[in-house]
């Protein structure tokens, strides 16, 4: 390339074309990574959506009629007036599985990344936890025929405890202690006397 400068002689300006072509890289990678970036972020928005879709489909049935009797009847198979009835590992009743089931689907969700666990939480937990700790033999005991049922129920209550503990702010205490036979019997009570309607909203 030629110039002309004012005395009217010509120069050669000499063009370095690799520093060029990696200006136009440099260009290229910028102007990618803002795409990927903003795909991300598209990314991430629509998972948010879709969590709290899953959420509110998951609280609608566990708050629909059907839903509503099961929960009732595991109430009434657990209870003989102001007490709890021994239960059998290997005969339980029969009303506690359609229970069961419904939060082992929520863990399976959460592990799936469909809900997040922190939501699940903060929906279902004071509702889950007097629950699984009345079946925890059920659940938990090795010699437990449906050990292997309840795989992710069992993660998706460890994942709630930790938030639970810390929002408690008593990491060290064993929160469990607090599931008295007098506390789960006054759950099952609530369940009959207000049909499964929610209890208040956590903050």
């Amino acid at each position: 390339m030629t110039n002309t400068n004012c005395s009217g002689t010509r120069s050669k300006v000499m063009v370095n074309w690799l520093e060029v072509q990696a200006i136009g890289t440099v260009a290229l990678v910028a102007t990618s990574a803002g795409a990927i970036s903003y795909a991300a972020l598209q990314l991430r928005h629509e998972r948010e959506y879709r969590s709290v879709a899953n959420l509110e489909k998951q609280l609608d049935f566990f708050q629909s009629e059907a839903f509503l009797v099961a929960r009732r009847k595991l109430a009434v198979d657990r209870m003989d007036g102001d007490r709890l009835l021994p239960w059998n590992v290997e005969e339980p009743p029969v009303s506690v599985f359609e229970v069961l089931d419904f939060y082992e689907h929520l863990g399976l969700l959460v592990k799936k990344g469909h809900l997040h666990v922190y939501d699940v939480w903060h929906t279902f937990y004071e509702w889950a936890q007097p629950v699984y700790f009345d079946l925890r033999m059920l659940i938990e005991d090795a010699d437990s025929p449906y050990i292997d049922h309840y795989l992710d129920l069992r993660r998706l209550m460890r994942g709630m405890d930790d938030i639970q503990r810390q929002h408690m702010k008593t990491q060290k205490g064993d929160h469990w202690k607090l599931w008295t036979p007098e506390r789960i019997l006054a759950h099952y009570k609530y369940e009959i006397e207000i049909g499964g309607r929610p209890r208040r909203t956590r903050r």
